[in-house]
């Protein structure tokens, strides 16, 4: 049975082999590129009908909310927030938020801090918000990220410290000591984000009710809830 959120597509050998090197040339994985170019293909054919079954899939009354959060390039923010949904190590294993969590604060234990990537915002992180949150680092302020857990459980279960931020528009290696990977995922892995995460310990005080988006002021609690939110950012409101 084929696993959730993959697609099989069938294309002569010629063609195929052309895309894998293509790919490896440029640097960017078979999923990016094929997510994008089936994007591609939709707003060609009928951008109307794509943009109804995109809010559709967002649920309608939470859209708003999220494109909001995903343009917001406001540089004043509380919290990076991320949802975590199903991750695939390097060998295709599955694991939950809770795994993924597990894995991290193993290798965080070892190294005193993990690289932890993700593809969630589909052009990285905006300059302007790469900037500020390097600049706090460097003042010696607290930059923070909150991890929610699914599930069906969706809450804010754990928090990290961020030591230092890249982003880029591409897919892209380990900024850092790629070492720090937890090796569940190995030193190959790419993304378009990549926070250097230190301090990686359970979360008792916040709670997803207590925060709010800073672009809209609309709830995270009822985003996480009820629509596909991934990432994004946060204040207690």
């Amino acid at each position: 049975m084929a696993r959730p959120g993959y697609l099989s597509i069938y294309a002569d050998e010629r063609t195929q082999t052309i895309f894998d090197e293509f790919v490896k040339i440029k640097g960017i994985s078979k999923s990016t590129a094929l997510s994008e170019m089936m994007e591609v293909y939709m707003l060609a054919q009928d951008e109307q009908l794509y943009l109804e079954l995109l809010k559709k899939s967002l649920h309608v009354d939470y859209a708003r909310d999220i494109l909001l959060q995903r343009e917001d390039v406001t540089p004043i923010n509380d919290y990076i927030i991320m949802k975590l949904g199903t991750a695939y190590t390097q060998d295709g294993e599955e694991l939950n938020g809770e795994e993924t969590i597990k894995a991290y604060r193993k290798a965080v234990k070892k190294h005193g801090c993990s690289w932890f990537s993700t593809i969630s915002l589909h052009s990285g992180m905006a300059a302007a918000k790469i900037k500020f949150y390097k600049d706090a680092i460097k003042k010696g302020e607290t930059v923070k990220i909150l991890f929610v857990i699914g599930m069906g459980i969706n809450e804010i279960r754990y928090s990290a410290t961020v030591a230092d931020i890249e982003s880029k528009r591409e897919e892209f290696a380990c900024p850092g000591d790629p070492a720090t990977i937890p090796e569940e995922f190995g030193i190959e892995e790419k993304g378009k984000i990549w926070m250097k995460l230190t301090d990686l310990q359970e979360e008792h005080t916040i709670k997803a009710e207590m925060l709010k988006f800073r672009t809209g002021d609309g709830s995270v609690k009822r985003a996480i809830t009820k629509s596909q939110f991934h990432f994004g950012y946060a204040y207690i409101g």
